[in-house]
């Protein structure tokens, strides 16, 4: 281990992709402290920072096959570092965003029409999604989101066990989500709200 210290980080780049641990680790000692600084700057949270830096290092592993050693390994890390910034802060607006237009927004009031005619956008997505499900997770979600019926009802009904009717109904949530994430914010966050 000690004579890893002296190696460049070319060296260290060549042992890590093929699979020496004691390179990546001693890698990890060199930049985590830097990604750490590097991150707390702009996320502003000790624990959001350490995160990132376990995401970062994780990454490099997983990816070790393909780092090339003739290229910087410094800025390949720094730019895996910004990538997750940028995403750690896009999920940070939107949970902000939703917790937000939850608290404002969550009891629907029978006058308010926006948030009528939002809430039927957000049905006639999701109704014209489902018709692309599978026969049975749509008949399982349909039960489920729509008439109320609890997982043992619907597992009683449909002659299914209950962990078949959880799985298809999580399924078909995740289904969902997916195809909504290209409608508006806002029929994303009913969704959120009123489905998951």
């Amino acid at each position: 281990m000690d004579k890893l210290k002296e190696i460049s980080d070319d060296e260290l780049a060549r042992l890590i992709k093929s699979g020496e641990k004691n390179a990546y680790q001693q890698l990890f000692k060199k930049y985590a402290p830097k990604i750490y600084h590097f991150s707390l700057s702009y996320l502003k949270n000790d624990a959001d920072a350490e995160e990132l830096v376990q995401d970062v290092f994780l990454k490099i592993w997983e990816k070790r096959e393909m780092l090339d050693a003739s290229q910087n390994i410094k800025s390949y890390i720094f730019k895996i570092a910004v990538n997750n910034i940028y995403d750690f802060i896009r999920r940070k607006n939107i949970e902000n965003a939703f917790n937000e237009f939850a608290k404002d927004n969550y009891i629907m009031q029978s006058d308010n029409t926006w948030e009528t005619v939002v809430f039927d956008e957000m049905q006639g997505v999701i109704n014209k999604i489902a018709l692309k499900m599978p026969e049975q997770r749509r008949k399982i979600f349909q039960l489920s989101k729509i008439e109320g019926l609890s997982n043992n009802e619907i597992a009683e009904r449909l002659n299914l066990s209950k962990r078949t009717v959880e799985n298809q109904l999580y399924r078909s949530l995740i289904y969902l989500k997916e195809r909504l994430k290209r409608e508006s914010l806002t029929v994303l966050l009913l969704f959120y709200i009123y489905y998951w």
